[in-house]
Formats: structure tokens, sequence, C-alpha cells
């Protein structure tokens, strides 16, 4: 295929591809940056190619390795009844206030950013600034040059409060990496670029699958009534809307370091790579009535936090907060319908996270 900037690429999308794409270190994350370029995805690109993300082991291995135990699923389950009570104190807010009701504002947005600041240590009355900047670098529309901008005033914003963590520590994950940083297990440059990556990442994706996952469910009100009638199909649930209905749309790029075969199609070593987790997911050899939804689909291995070396680091406490959040709305407003036709609801656009920008309900 041809790519916007007028680039040759592979486009990978059966299932058993992607996953050979994702897990075969032949194909490199660094290597798009070092042959492409920071803009190789044309105007807009998302990354300036040193974040966790964009790079490959040795380097990989070490950072990921010192924040991966803030992520593990027991430290992240032992989170669960403090997510819970902050979807209590929401919900409680949101029935306070009455119909109709934004639940991107009430919910979807303020969940998750909560959650990461304290999972971080950053001040939640900060999020307007960091949000601001957020949805800069999540732009599909604005320049490199804008986006490097938008960076750099979070590294500045980032480094400030590295700054006061060192002069006084407290019990969250950014006093934990300076810590890491005072043993040289990472530079400062690293201990930023870090934070970077997680203040953005640890809100961003989980609100807007938030908000598409309930918007799926309110277009089909039996489902909604079903699971209100039995809140334990939840966690089921939430993976098939997961599948179905990924945040994240924009594809995975690797270069491969030498020639490979996938699937029966050669490519040669340099040559670009995209891999769409999103079809993948729909994948009918893997997935059966990959069309349709299932909520209470058994096997569910889909690809919407995906797969092997850069798989989410912050995938359980994602799904925690999802599954939290859903049994809290249809434990509390079983009768929880959209409030305006569903053809006036406004997405984001021009953006790598897709969801609704407004979710107005009523019950």
């Amino acid at each position: 295929m041809t790519i916007p900037t007028g680039q040759t690429a592979y486009l990978v999308t059966r299932y058993r591809d992607a996953v050979h794409v994702l897990s075969d270190p032949v194909f490199s994350r660094q290597e798009v940056f070092r042959t492409r370029g920071t803009n190789y995805t044309g105007p807009g690109a998302s990354s300036t190619g040193d974040m966790l993300l964009d790079m490959d082991p040795p380097q990989h291995t070490r950072i990921r390795g010192l924040v991966a135990k803030a992520f593990s699923r027991r430290r992240v389950e032992s989170m669960r009844p403090g997510v819970r009570q902050m979807v209590d104190g929401l919900l409680d807010d949101l029935a306070e206030q009455g119909p109709p009701a934004d639940l991107v504002d009430a919910l979807c947005l303020p969940l998750p950013i909560t959650v990461v600041c304290q999972l971080l240590g950053v001040s939640y009355d900060d999020r307007g600034w960091f949000q601001e900047w957020s949805m800069i670098l999540a732009s599909t529309a604005d320049t490199a040059e804008t986006k490097l901008t938008a960076v750099n005033e979070l590294r500045s914003y980032l480094s400030e409060i590295i700054a006061a963590k060192r002069k006084s520590p407290k019990e969250d994950l950014l006093s934990e990496l300076v810590s890491a940083r005072a043993d040289e297990r990472m530079t400062e440059e690293e201990l930023i670029n870090l934070g970077v990556s997680l203040l953005p990442a640890g809100y961003e994706t989980t609100a807007n699958q938030m908000c598409k996952s309930i918007h799926a469910l309110l277009l089909r009100p039996q489902e909604y009534t079903a699971l209100a009638a039995n809140p334990d199909g939840v966690p089921a649930a939430s993976e098939e809307l997961m599948r179905l209905y990924p945040s994240v749309l924009t594809p995975g790029f690797r270069v491969p370091t030498e020639d490979v075969t996938v699937g029966d199609v050669p490519i040669p070593a340099g040559s670009l790579v995209i891999v769409s987790d999103a079809l993948a997911s729909r994948d009918p050899e893997i997935f059966a009535r990959a069309q349709e939804m299932d909520l209470r689909r058994g096997n569910n291995p889909h690809l919407a936090f995906g797969h092997g070396l850069h798989f989410c680091l912050g995938a359980a406490l994602a799904r925690v907060e999802l599954e939290v959040a859903m049994t809290g709305l249809v434990t509390r407003f079983p009768g929880l319908r959209l409030a305006v036709e569903p053809d006036t609801i406004r997405w984001h656009t021009q953006r790598r996270f897709r969801g609704p920008s407004e979710l107005p309900v009523t019950w």
C-alpha cells in the first residue's frame, strides 16, 4: 500500500500475522525513527522517537523493568477498592446533579485522570495543563513542531515535579523512579521521557475506551438492561467491547532489520510494516462471528492492548477501571439511556484516540 507521505508499506491485518510481527524481535520500533525520521506518518506524527514505546531491547527491557512492578496484576488489584471508591463518589455526584448529564465530564474523564494522578504523584489540580498538552500529542492535525513544543512543556512540568520528589519523596511511582535514577539505573532524560509517556497514556486511552464502550451499550438498550440484571457479566462484556471498539486506532509501525516472510509474503529488510490491531481483532479465523457483538464471548484474545514486547504497560489497570466503572454504572443507573439522538453525538476528530467528545445521558 501507499501511505499519505508517498512511502510504500506492508499492511498486516490478519491476527496470526499481526502476532508474528508484534512478537518477532526482527521487527524494530527504533529502526522506524532511525530510517524514517520522527515525522514518518506525515503531519501530526505522535512521537519524537525517544519514548518507551519507540525503544528496542536492551534499553526497552531495562526501563520497562523499572516501572513494570507498579502495573503488576497484584498491585493493580490492590488498587481496586480505591477505584471503586472513586467511582462511587462520581456516581453519587451524578445522581445528585440529576439528568440530563454528560458522562464524559461526569465519569469517563475524571476517573482515569484521578487514578493516574494518584499513581504518579501528580496534582489533580494541574489536569488542565497536561490535558492541553496531551490533546496536542494525540492530534493527527497538529504539526511535528507543535507537538515538539507540547512535549517540551510537559518535560518542563515533570522536571519540576521530579525535582520536588527528589527533595521529598512520597509513596508514588515518580518517587520510585527518582530512586531508580539515584541508583543510576536510568538517565535523567530517560526518567523525564518516561513521565511524558505515562501521564497522557495513563488516562487518554482509558477515558476514550470507557466512553466508546458505554456508548456502544446504550445503542443496544437490551444489552445494557441484561448487564444491569447481571453485573457479573461486565468483565466479559468489557473485553468484547474493547475487541470491537478499541479506542486506539493508530496502527503500529515496524521496520524489519533483515529479510523476513510474514504469512506467505516476503518483506525486505528496511521496509515499513504497519500492523492494524483493530482489524486483527476482527479476524474470522480467530473470532467466531467476528463482526457481531457477543458480550458473553468466552475466549477473547483481542489485540486492543497490543501484543509482545510493547503490550500495554497499563492493561491491568485499564481493565480494573473499565470493569469497576461499568459495574457501578449498570448497578446504580439500570435505566440509563441516551438523552439525544445517536447521530447528533459529537466525536473526537483528528485524534489518535477514537471516542465521543460528549455522551449526553438521562435516566
